[in-house]
């Protein structure tokens, strides 16, 4: 079968479609074939080595769907989807043209969902539910901070905030960034840029500031969202691309009762994120929940220029088809 398979790491340009051999399965796996994988920044931070304890050499890609062509007869020839941080760091991953999981792993498709557009799915909202419901409890009528409102993961959060019945404030960059968040229905949005989030957390919450905020930036932005926060407010912390450090006010993060939460979903293996996606599949497929935009089908054979694509930056998913032509 071809595959994303590396030897060592490097570089995103160095990437080469290789020949394999198709998985073998061990007791209660599944054989999928691939028909379609997303590509998120973590597969590019594993290509590039960014993951210590990852393995070599393996097959990259943590998000898939497609088909269980081999496994217990009540799921062979269904459409399923899935994703895990197991996925193409301690185990070969999902860019490839057959995936062996165990049959855990491998979630029903949601019937309003197509592949490709369930391929995209998984890290973005497996990160935004982990950090609302699971970490946060986010509450109806909270007031949640969501950064990088303009990405997958934010487009995720603000969708899940809007289900559990919160209110959102979107962080973004600069006033380009605003379309994502205004066409997902967010009216109070911010901008990094103005350095206006607790100006804005403050009049929208009439002074109290925000309950919850999802910090998907890191060390840039955290004195402005500890600033932004009420009493007894909590932040979920799940990336530091924006910088490692930042300066605690001891002080004040005691007297106002804070909590802080770190989230690696990466920690989640492909059983773990399952469970997730099985909470989920009801939530699309009631359309309380929608797809991301995707911004490009790149066929398999294209694969190195699909992750320059997504190494670019720009909006929307980027999504592998295994067999197609480029659309």
């Amino acid at each position: 079968m071809k595959a994303l398979y590396i030897r060592k790491h490097g570089p995103v340009s160095d990437l080469k479609i290789s020949e394999v051999q198709i998985p073998s399965m061990k007791p209660n796996d599944v054989l999928v074939k691939v028909e379609a994988a997303g590509i998120n920044p973590s597969d590019m931070a594993s290509v590039q080595g960014r993951f210590p304890h990852a393995v070599l050499p393996r097959i990259v890609g943590r998000d898939f769907a497609g088909t269980v062509t081999q496994g217990p007869a009540e799921l062979v020839g269904s459409k399923v989807w899935g994703t895990g941080g197991d996925l193409g760091i301690d185990r070969d991953g999902t860019h490839a043209e057959y995936l062996a999981v165990p049959g855990q792993a491998a979630v029903r498709l949601p019937v309003n969902l197509s592949v490709e557009q369930a391929a995209t799915l998984g890290v973005p909202f497996i990160t935004a539910f982990s950090a609302l419901v699971r970490l946060g409890q986010v509450k109806e009528e909270e007031w949640v901070i969501v950064s990088g409102a303009a990405g997958a993961v934010g487009q995720a959060a603000i969708q899940v905030a809007h289900a559990r019945g919160a209110n959102v404030i979107a962080l973004v960059r600069e006033a380009r960034e605003r379309k994502a968040p205004e066409a997902a229905g967010v009216k109070v949005i911010a901008q990094s840029d103005q350095e206006n989030l607790e100006a804005v957390t403050r009049e929208a919450t009439g002074g109290r500031g925000a309950a919850l905020a999802l910090n998907g930036v890191g060390g840039s932005i955290f004195p402005a969202i500890m600033a932004s926060l009420a009493v007894g407010g909590r932040q979920i912390v799940y990336s530091a691309v924006g910088g490692r450090e930042s300066m605690v006010d001891i002080f004040a993060f005691y007297r106002s009762e804070f909590t802080l939460f770190g989230l690696d979903t990466q920690k989640l293996d492909a059983s773990q994120c399952a469970a997730i996606l099985n909470e989920l599949t009801s939530l699309f497929e009631s359309g309380v929940l929608k797809p991301l935009d995707i911004a490009e089908r790149y066929p398999f054979v294209e694969a190195a220029q699909a992750y320059g694509r997504v190494a670019a930056g720009g909006a929307g998913k980027i999504v592998l088809v295994m067999d197609a032509d480029k659309t």
